[in-house]
């Protein structure tokens, strides 16, 4: 019983000193993460995050232990990022956009580059109906649609700290956008009609293009959209021929520039 009481009580001094090392990195984390925005560096650098995994594992003594170190450390990191998101966006990022924008996928890049929730409205509407978006446009149409969106982005109204994706009609009424700017910073996915077409080949899941998914019929249900879209948004994003990823670091750098 000694033994065993012994060797808790090393996990408890254990305990007591990687809290108090655990607190000392993150204030070092904030330190640096003001260094960054001082000096306009990037402020996530996925190229850190190897180097630091490389460099506690040559530390390690016991080789058999280096799996569960990398499992602490990739924790550990997580909370860092999560830490630094806190602290420069105590708002939701919301991406606003015509369909086949990128929004699910740039916003998905994006809640795990800054290690925000991530919220997709359309999704909520579905979970909260029982119904497929397909289904409710052919029981309510786009009238009813619309009623149950609107009810979810006023339930959003709390959260804070989250990547936003929201459907592409959401801007067609103003009480949707004067929610969304209460508590967020509304992104435009910018994309050109024929890039739209491109990305949209093959889906068959948009209700207003269904039976009719023509390159002029797109562009002229985008263009009817374009002045809602650059009067919502904070900031604007083009997305033609950009990676996922490219989109997202480019939604940071923006979001982190001295005009907003």
């Amino acid at each position: 019983m000694k033994d065993l009481e012994h060797c808790r009580n090393i996990i408890d001094d254990c305990d007591k000193e990687l809290v108090t090392i655990f607190e000392r990195r993150l204030k070092a984390v904030l330190g640096v993460l003001e260094y960054k925005k001082e000096k306009k560096l990037p402020i996530f650098q996925p190229e850190r995050e190897q180097d630091v995994l490389k460099k506690v594992n040559s530390y390690l003594e016991d080789d058999e232990l280096s799996s569960a170190l990398e499992s602490l450390y990739r924790q550990i990191l997580k909370i860092s990022r999560k830490l630094q998101s806190k602290y420069l966006f105590p708002y939701n990022i919301i991406l606003i956009g015509f369909m086949g924008s990128g929004k699910t996928s740039v916003g998905k890049e994006l809640s795990t580059l800054l290690e925000m929730d991530y919220i997709d409205t359309d999704e909520l509407i579905i979970k909260n109906s029982g119904l497929s978006i397909d289904q409710i446009f052919n029981t309510y149409g786009e009238i009813g649609f619309r009623k149950l969106e609107k009810e979810v982005i006023e339930g959003l109204q709390d959260n804070k700290n989250t990547i936003i994706s929201c459907g592409g009609g959401v801007v067609l009424d103003s009480e949707n956008i004067d929610l969304l700017k209460n508590n967020g910073r509304l992104i435009w996915l910018k994309a050109s009609p024929l890039e739209t077409y491109n990305r949209l080949l093959g889906d068959t899941s948009r209700p207003l293009l269904k039976n009719n998914f023509t390159i002029k019929k797109l562009t002229n249900l985008l263009n009817s959209r374009l002045a809602l879209y650059e009067y919502a948004s904070d900031i604007i994003v083009d997305t033609d021929g950009k990676s996922i990823q490219d989109i997202a670091r480019e939604i940071v750098e923006k979001l982190l520039g001295p005009n907003i």
